[in-house]
Parts: C-alpha cells; structure tokens; sequence
C-alpha cells in the first residue's frame, strides 16, 4: 500500500511540475505580447494602424512622427507624474491644504490640456500621410471600437444592475 502512495504522489508531483514548466513557457513567449487574448503587439505604428496596409515609406513616416511627438510629450508626462507624487504626499500626513491641491490641480488641467493638442496634432500628421482608402478604413476601424467598447458597457451595467452591485 505505501508503495502505491508513493507512486502515485510522485506521478503527482511530477505532472505538477510539468504543468509550472509548461507554464512559465507560455508565459516567456506569450507574455511578450501582452494583454488580452490576441495580446496587445506594440509596433513601429501601432494599434491604430493595423489592417491599413501601411507602405514601409508610410510606416517610417509615422514612426518619424511619433518620436518627433515623444520629445515634446515626454517632459509634460513628468511633470504630471511629479504632480502626482506631490498630491500624494500633500495627503499622506492627513493634513488638507486646499490653495496647493487646487494649484496642482490647475497645473494638471494645463498640462492634460497639452497632452491631447498634441495627440490631436500627432493625429493630424498622420491622417495627411494616410490614402483616402486608409482614412475611410481607420474610420470604419475606429467605429467599430467604439461600438465594442459601448457594448462592453452596456454589459458591465446590465452585470451590475442584476448583481446588485455598481462596478463603474
């Protein structure tokens, strides 16, 4: 009888292992892409651009963009993430100084207003290396996102309302 315990917990332990083996694998290999089922590949340009055909000319045009975008975005992101750190330690002794979270506050709202004219602006550049035909199909692409994504939260609502619970 003790030997058939044995066997059987090392037959146990030996497919547990390989199950971790396997595991770690997947992971070494998917994990490079991401989230989600098909995982999220970031790109020379991007999610946005996927199913357009991109000519290799256009693809170098929109990675020169978007890096020529990067060094202005770059030190406003800073400056939001040190915006951050000083609220965080403004509240972190329980003490409330309204004028420096309503100065921060402002200052964030400044610089959130400069991230997205220059999206918009990135945006802009973009579109005007696009064809007529990519445009309509980042068009129709960007519909259909929407659509998803309005879908998602009519079902996270309905989910809530017959759990009881509010998820937004």
């Amino acid at each position: 009888m003790k030997k058939i315990t044995v066997a059987i917990l090392s037959i146990v332990l030996v497919a547990m292992g390989a199950m971790f083996i396997f595991a770690q694998q997947n992971n070494q290999t998917e994990g490079k892409r991401g989230f989600g089922k098909k995982g999220f590949k970031r790109g020379e340009h991007g999610m946005m651009f996927r199913g357009l055909d991109l000519t290799e000319v256009q693809k170098a045009q929109v990675k020169q963009i978007r890096e020529n975008s990067r060094t202005t975005v770059q030190p406003i992101r800073e400056q939001i993430r040190a915006n951050r750190q000083k609220l965080q330690e403004l509240s972190a002794n329980g003490n409330f100084d309204a004028a420096q979270v309503q100065a921060i506050a402002a200052q964030q709202g400044s610089l959130s207003a400069q991230l997205i004219v220059e999206r918009e602006r990135v945006k802009s550049q973009v579109y005007q290396v696009l064809t007529p035909e990519q445009r309509r199909k980042a068009a129709e692409r960007r519909e259909q996102m929407r659509e998803r994504f309005k879908n998602k939260m009519e079902n996270r609502r309905n989910k809530a309302a017959n759990s009881g619970g509010d998820i937004l």
